[in-house]
């Protein structure tokens, strides 16, 4: 591992970038197509058992595709899910409200049946069985929604966050949150729908230089300066980390003061980069920080911790 970076100083401006906006809104179908060939090539690097299971995600995600074309979540549950983000995650109510949105539970039947046949027995029994109760479904909804990952079995919370995730995400992308606009700046969490990034991501294009965050749950990037700790805000113990040299594509920013880490990927450096397909390709790096005591501030849809 090697520390070193070229971060932009706090007071440089990113040239040719006249105004930065807060957020930037998913644009699904394309999202997902992009998402579905890069765990594809994922998969063709990968030994036989892991590059197995970036096929399946590869379809899971093929599947949310079809689903937002031929099945996009209706308006009432488009509001319900709004009004629900907007109330917290630690409303009282909250279970009950999930089983009254048909939409997410729908996704997770369709996503359940479409990859059924790539599955190992027990792992599709295991989906089908979580999806025949509502109710108990509704609640494990509920857990993963409030960050209580290890309430769910991993292989179910996969296929359930992303039926969240599809509805959730074209819910924000409907309602383009005004207050996600004026309290994203400083946000670690995602001030739409409040999930934990997956990664930070530094923009290329008319964009190039930019940070931003983008959201494990409804997609959407929300600007951060970059210099500073996502976590904790402070500067003055903020490292940067990779395997090869400071122009390395996927590289992680570490926090001394509050001893936390996140992934940072350069898509000025490599565009083809997709966040949640080579997080996953890349745990290798989380292994090397983690052994040296930081603790990972963002999530990965695809690998839920214990």
């Amino acid at each position: 591992m090697r520390r070193e970076s070229d971060i932009v100083p706090l007071d440089k401006r990113t040239p040719g970038v006249p105004t930065i906006e807060p957020l930037i809104f998913p644009v699904l179908d394309a999202l997902y197509a992009r998402r579905e060939k890069r765990l594809n090539e994922c998969a063709t690097t990968e030994g036989e058992d892991e590059g197995a299971y970036f096929r399946f995600l590869s379809g899971l995600v093929g599947t949310q595709r079809n689903i937002l074309a031929n099945n996009p979540v209706s308006e009432q549950d488009a509001v319900a899910i709004c009004k629900m983000m907007e109330s917290g995650y630690d409303h009282p109510e909250l279970e009950s409200r999930l089983r009254e949105i048909a939409g997410w539970q729908n996704a997770y039947d369709a996503l359940v049946q479409a990859g059924a046949a790539d599955l190992p027995e027990a792992a599709c029994a295991a989906l089908k069985n979580a999806g025949q109760d509502r109710e108990s479904l509704s609640i494990q909804a509920a857990h993963l929604l409030r960050g209580d990952y290890g309430q769910v079995d991993a292989g179910v919370a996969v296929v359930l966050w992303a039926a969240l995730s599809l509805c959730w995400a074209q819910a924000v992308a409907s309602s383009q949150s005004e207050t996600g606009r004026q309290t994203g700046a400083q946000a670690t969490l995602c001030p739409c729908c409040g999930a934990p990034p997956v990664a930070s991501l530094v923009l290329g294009g008319d964009r190039e230089g930019l940070r931003y965050l983008q959201c494990s749950l409804c997609e959407t990037r929300w600007h951060r300066v970059r210099g500073v700790c996502v976590e904790c805000g402070a500067s003055g113990r903020l490292e940067h980390w990779s395997l090869d040299d400071v122009k390395a594509p996927i590289q992680i920013e570490t926090c001394g003061d509050c001893k936390t880490y996140i992934k940072v990927f350069r898509l000025d450096y490599d565009p083809h980069l997709e966040a949640a397909a080579d997080d996953l390709g890349s745990l290798t790096l989380d292994a090397a920080l983690e052994q040296e005591g930081f603790t990972r501030i963002a999530l990965n849809p695809f690998s839920f911790p214990a």
